[in-house]
């Protein structure tokens, strides 16, 4: 089975609580973890920064 192949946007909404970090930090880790994936992005203002 082919595998898709790309990049990874992480665009998290809310305040900076320890749960976010943590949810982000796990995101991180578990994308590195594949060869396919080739970069990892962040929304700068989560998904509301995305959009403007």
């Amino acid at each position: 089975m082919a595998e898709l192949v790309g990049n990874v946007l992480v665009g998290q909404s809310g305040g900076p609580t320890s749960v976010i970090n943590a949810s982000v930090a796990g995101i991180i880790a578990e994308a590195l973890n594949h060869e396919c994936v080739e970069e990892i992005y962040g929304a700068l203002n989560g998904v509301l920064g995305l959009l403007q």
